[in-house]
């Protein structure tokens, strides 16, 4: 289903397109929401230079997997992330994947690989440039993001954004908490084993080759999140990746996705900086 609808972003104001609910395998569908193509900025209070143009190419893509602590949460859970990309040029391509209890986080990381390989064969039908691809996840998204890379099962992408997760290694989470609580003991389960496997660590740890990494956190369990995300970060820079961590703490959990977008925020700040040189 194509919808055409004027989108507001920080500064942008453009006619977007809406292809809603496109299968990508048995029983899983993603939204593109992409700038119009040939379309062009128009006035919205101060109207600044967008990071694309469609003359004489295609944008850059954005895949988002949405939070949810694995067990629930849709494709739909984009906040104002689609308005805020598409004004800056860029093809956001949002997700669905399984849940837990029907699948497993092996079945999750399955399910965004498969939606990868599909945008990668058909975006460029809607403006996107398959060879510009960024992978980018909230929360439990967050982790699948970082999984895929890890686990090298998401092909050549640009860039990944891991937003505010704290499943890295899970181990080390354990370790830090002194147990599992909601939602990670139904997703995680209570076996160590099952924790090394689905941990992004387990696998950094074996090979090299990353792409850069964006990692974002909030102040939410305050140095615990904080010391999970750079413990990875600091893992990744180890094996030679470019690497980034934006400090959150003065968002939440919640805020640090919500407010994405927002004129002046700093997290939108950062990763409109950061897409800006993987995909140039």
């Amino acid at each position: 289903m194509l919808v055409v609808a004027m989108t507001l972003s920080t500064g942008l104001a453009r006619a977007a397109e809406l292809h809603e609910g496109i299968a990508y395998r048995a029983g899983l569908k993603l939204d593109i929401h992409a700038p119009e193509r040939g379309g062009r900025p128009v006035q919205a209070g101060v109207v600044r230079m967008n990071l694309f143009s469609f003359a004489g190419g295609r944008a850059p893509v954005v895949i988002y997997a949405h939070g949810g602590g694995w067990v629930k949460g849709d494709r739909k859970k984009i906040y104002s992330m689609s308005q805020w990309l598409t004004g800056r040029g860029y093809v956001l391509v949002s997700i669905d994947y399984r849940k837990v209890p029907a699948t497993t986080i092996d079945g999750q990381v399955n399910d965004l690989s498969a939606a990868i390989a599909w945008v990668r064969s058909n975006i460029g039908r809607y403006g996107g440039d398959p060879s510009r691809i960024v992978l980018m996840g909230h929360s439990a998204g967050a982790h699948l993001v970082a999984m895929a890379s890890a686990r090298n099962v998401a092909g050549p992408v640009r860039g990944i954004i891991p937003n505010d997760v704290q499943a890295y290694d899970m181990v080390a989470y354990a370790g830090m908490r002194g147990s599992l609580g909601y939602p990670y003991i139904n997703a995680f389960g209570s076996n160590p084993r099952d924790w090394v496997r689905w941990s992004p660590v387990t696998y950094a740890r074996q090979r090299s080759g990353f792409p850069p990494h964006l990692f974002l956190h909030s102040g939410s369990n305050g140095e615990r999140r904080r010391a999970l995300t750079n413990g990875y970060a600091n893992l990744l820079r180890s094996r030679g990746a470019r690497v980034a961590v934006f400090d959150g703490g003065r968002y939440t959990h919640g805020s640090i996705a919500r407010k994405l977008g927002q004129p002046g925020d700093p997290a939108t700040v950062a990763i409109e900086r950061f897409l800006a040189q993987v995909t140039r």
